[in-house]
């Protein structure tokens, strides 16, 4: 799905490294680099997952809504 929304995105962005080979350099940086950062935080508890895929709004309004419930449970903890 990312893959997908950053080629149409290319389209129209006039951003050069949006294209099918700078994409695939990007998620094997994102594996080999983000997901060990992802893995110590899940160890923690503090990563939340939803689906993607749906409508980017929907994903915004979640990814809003996880963001404000680690804030709320960190500032009760102080």
């Amino acid at each position: 799905m990312l893959e997908q929304r950053l080629l149409q995105r290319g389209q129209t962005s006039g951003r050069s490294d949006d294209n099918i080979e700078s994409i695939k350099k990007r998620f094997k940086t994102f594996t080999g680099e983000t997901m060990p950062v992802v893995a110590y935080y899940e160890a923690l508890g503090m990563v939340s997952a939803f689906d993607g895929a749906r409508p980017i709004d929907e994903v915004w309004t979640d990814t809003k809504a996880a963001v404000q419930a680690y804030i709320a449970k960190y500032d009760a903890e102080k």
